[in-house]
């Protein structure tokens, strides 16, 4: 049985597509089949880790079974992009910025169609509370949260929480997974260190124990369309990717249990 996991904030620049495919990789390095679905029109997800694929002329064309974009259109079995065995993308598209809730039902059934040959499924949501957010809370079963320790980053939490609430009215199978602090000062600032506080204060043990702290090692990878796990491993660990991955597949095995 697939795993879809939503990674969403609807604050923008908390670091959503590193996240994604770090965690995403961590994943499929353990043997499991994994597939990244950008939902977000600025494909910066599917663009890094599948240039080739976004620079094929035939990307944007209505027969594309790799872009996003054709699976709102219609209900239809897609044929995702292969990077490598455990590694497929489904890209995005600028035209996703006029998804209407109407479509909703289609990338639905669409993702129905292929979802049992993952082990996991990674959708990469925009920022912002669209028809594009709604449908990946719609099909997952996992919302994990991404979030700095800055006041807007933590109100974008705030309204994501109110949305899942809604949406689990349609979709009961929807669990909040937690919410990770990204991009913290390696010498965190006393602002941060409070933000965290109210944080952890307003939801408790949502909030992952381990933090990522910020570095620009991590898009240097993704620029490369890589994992910082695969380019340096080292630092993935000094950074926190590596404690704040196997939290995540801890969480996913006592949520499952």
């Amino acid at each position: 049985m697939s795993t879809i996991m939503a990674i969403a904030n609807q604050k923008g620049g908390v670091g959503k597509t590193t996240c994604t495919y770090n965690f995403g990789i961590s994943i499929a390095n353990q043997g499991k089949k994994c597939l990244f679905l950008d939902f977000d029109p600025q494909n910066n997800l599917g663009g890094s880790i599948a240039p080739e694929m976004v620079e094929n002329p035939e990307y944007t064309s209505a027969s594309c079974l790799h872009n996003a974009y054709n699976l709102f259109e219609n209900p239809v079995k897609a044929k995702p992009f292969v990077v490598s065995e455990n590694v497929h993308v489904i890209g995005g598209d600028k035209r996703m910025g006029n998804i209407t809730q109407s479509q909703i039902l289609n990338v639905a059934e669409s993702i129905d169609l292929i979802k049992d040959d993952y082990d996991y499924i990674f959708i990469d949501c925009p920022p912002a509370a669209n028809a594009l957010q709604h449908a990946a809370l719609l099909v997952a079963s996992k919302l994990l949260i991404i979030s700095q320790a800055q006041k807007m980053s933590i109100k974008g939490v705030n309204e994501l929480v109110k949305t899942s609430r809604q949406i689990r009215r349609m979709n009961p199978d929807l669990e909040v997974l937690g919410i990770v602090l990204n991009l913290i000062e390696a010498n965190i600032t006393n602002d941060q260190r409070e933000q965290e506080a109210e944080l952890r204060k307003e939801y408790g043990n949502l909030v992952f124990e381990n933090k990522l702290i910020k570095t620009t090692r991590v898009s240097e990878a993704l620029n490369q369309g890589k994992a910082l796990i695969e380019t340096n491993p080292k630092a993935a660990e000094k950074f926190g990717f590596t404690a704040v991955c196997d939290e995540l597949c801890k969480r996913m095995v006592e949520v499952t249990a």
